[in-house]
Protein backbone atom coordinates (compact mmCIF):
# COMPACT_ATOMS: atom_id res chain seq x y z
CA UNK A 1 0.00 0.00 0.00
CA UNK A 2 0.96 3.45 -0.54
CA UNK A 3 2.02 5.72 2.36
CA UNK A 4 -0.44 8.31 2.81
CA UNK A 5 -3.25 6.41 1.17
CA UNK A 6 -6.02 4.00 3.66
CA UNK A 7 -6.81 0.70 2.24
CA UNK A 8 -10.86 -0.19 1.58
CA UNK A 9 -10.78 -3.62 0.83
CA UNK A 10 -11.03 -5.64 3.83
CA UNK A 11 -9.14 -8.76 3.05
CA UNK A 12 -12.29 -10.71 1.49
CA UNK A 13 -10.85 -10.97 -1.97
CA UNK A 14 -13.65 -13.39 -3.10
CA UNK A 15 -16.32 -10.47 -2.33
CA UNK A 16 -13.60 -7.63 -3.08
CA UNK A 17 -11.48 -8.01 -5.95
CA UNK A 18 -11.56 -4.08 -7.12
CA UNK A 19 -8.64 -2.65 -4.48
CA UNK A 20 -10.17 0.59 -3.24
CA UNK A 21 -7.96 2.85 -1.51
CA UNK A 22 -8.64 6.53 -0.74
CA UNK A 23 -5.95 9.65 -1.01
CA UNK A 24 -7.33 11.60 2.09
CA UNK A 25 -8.77 10.14 5.24
CA UNK A 26 -11.60 12.54 4.97
CA UNK A 27 -13.27 10.65 2.45
CA UNK A 28 -12.06 7.54 4.07
CA UNK A 29 -14.09 8.50 7.32
CA UNK A 30 -17.38 9.49 4.96
CA UNK A 31 -17.41 6.55 2.88
CA UNK A 32 -17.30 4.61 6.52
CA UNK A 33 -19.88 6.77 8.15
CA UNK A 34 -17.44 7.87 11.01
CA UNK A 35 -18.00 11.38 11.98
CA UNK A 36 -15.79 14.18 10.72
CA UNK A 37 -14.15 17.31 12.60
CA UNK A 38 -15.95 20.66 11.51
CA UNK A 39 -18.84 21.75 9.22
CA UNK A 40 -19.00 19.28 6.76
CA UNK A 41 -17.86 19.52 3.18
CA UNK A 42 -20.99 17.87 1.11
CA UNK A 43 -24.86 17.45 2.38
CA UNK A 44 -26.01 14.08 3.35
CA UNK A 45 -27.70 12.90 0.22
CA UNK A 46 -24.08 13.65 -1.69
CA UNK A 47 -22.35 11.59 0.63
CA UNK A 48 -24.88 8.53 0.55
CA UNK A 49 -24.45 8.81 -3.38
CA UNK A 50 -20.70 8.56 -2.87
CA UNK A 51 -21.24 5.88 -0.26
CA UNK A 52 -22.84 4.14 -2.80
CA UNK A 53 -20.56 4.64 -5.96
CA UNK A 54 -17.95 3.64 -3.87
CA UNK A 55 -19.82 0.25 -3.00
CA UNK A 56 -20.33 0.18 -6.51
CA UNK A 57 -16.44 0.14 -7.96
CA UNK A 58 -15.47 -1.89 -4.69
CA UNK A 59 -17.76 -4.74 -5.80
CA UNK A 60 -16.68 -4.78 -9.32
CA UNK A 61 -15.13 -7.97 -10.26
CA UNK A 62 -12.43 -5.92 -12.96
CA UNK A 63 -12.29 -2.51 -14.19
CA UNK A 64 -14.38 -4.18 -17.42
CA UNK A 65 -16.84 -4.48 -14.96
CA UNK A 66 -17.24 -1.18 -13.90
CA UNK A 67 -16.37 0.27 -17.50
CA UNK A 68 -19.83 -1.96 -18.00
CA UNK A 69 -21.82 0.06 -16.03
CA UNK A 70 -23.10 2.42 -17.88
CA UNK A 71 -24.73 4.38 -14.67
CA UNK A 72 -21.09 5.22 -14.01
CA UNK A 73 -20.21 6.57 -17.38
CA UNK A 74 -16.07 5.35 -16.21
CA UNK A 75 -13.84 7.95 -18.22
CA UNK A 76 -10.62 9.28 -18.61
CA UNK A 77 -10.27 13.30 -17.90
CA UNK A 78 -7.99 15.35 -20.03
CA UNK A 79 -6.71 18.86 -19.68
CA UNK A 80 -5.54 19.59 -15.84
CA UNK A 81 -7.10 15.87 -14.82
CA UNK A 82 -5.05 13.95 -17.34
CA UNK A 83 -3.76 10.81 -15.62
CA UNK A 84 -6.83 10.74 -13.51
CA UNK A 85 -10.96 9.25 -14.35
CA UNK A 86 -14.17 9.72 -13.28
CA UNK A 87 -17.05 8.03 -12.82
CA UNK A 88 -21.33 9.54 -12.34
CA UNK A 89 -22.33 9.75 -8.42
CA UNK A 90 -25.23 12.18 -9.41
CA UNK A 91 -26.50 14.84 -11.76
CA UNK A 92 -24.33 17.34 -9.92
CA UNK A 93 -21.36 15.22 -8.79
CA UNK A 94 -18.08 13.08 -10.10
CA UNK A 95 -15.82 11.44 -8.27
CA UNK A 96 -12.34 11.36 -9.33
CA UNK A 97 -10.02 8.24 -9.27
CA UNK A 98 -7.01 7.08 -9.96
CA UNK A 99 -5.63 4.07 -11.55
CA UNK A 100 -1.96 2.84 -10.84
CA UNK A 101 -0.63 -0.33 -13.15
CA UNK A 102 -1.73 -3.05 -10.66
CA UNK A 103 -5.06 -2.25 -11.35
CA UNK A 104 -5.38 -0.41 -7.54
CA UNK A 105 -8.61 2.60 -7.75
CA UNK A 106 -7.48 5.35 -5.39
CA UNK A 107 -10.62 7.86 -4.59
CA UNK A 108 -8.87 11.47 -4.87
CA UNK A 109 -11.85 13.85 -4.62
CA UNK A 110 -15.68 14.80 -5.05
CA UNK A 111 -15.56 17.48 -7.64
CA UNK A 112 -18.56 18.76 -8.75
CA UNK A 113 -19.49 18.68 -12.97
CA UNK A 114 -19.25 23.07 -13.08
CA UNK A 115 -15.66 22.80 -11.87
CA UNK A 116 -14.91 19.77 -14.36
CA UNK A 117 -15.94 21.72 -17.03
CA UNK A 118 -14.15 24.56 -16.10
CA UNK A 119 -10.62 22.31 -16.21
CA UNK A 120 -10.61 22.28 -19.41
CA UNK A 121 -10.84 25.96 -20.06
Amino acid sequence: MVKGFVQACFFASDLCPMQIQFKNTYLEKIFEGRSVAGKPRYSSDVVLKFQKTVLKLKYADNLKDIKAQRGLNFEALKGDLKGFFSVIMDYSYRLILALDKDNILTVTEIITKHDLTNHYQ
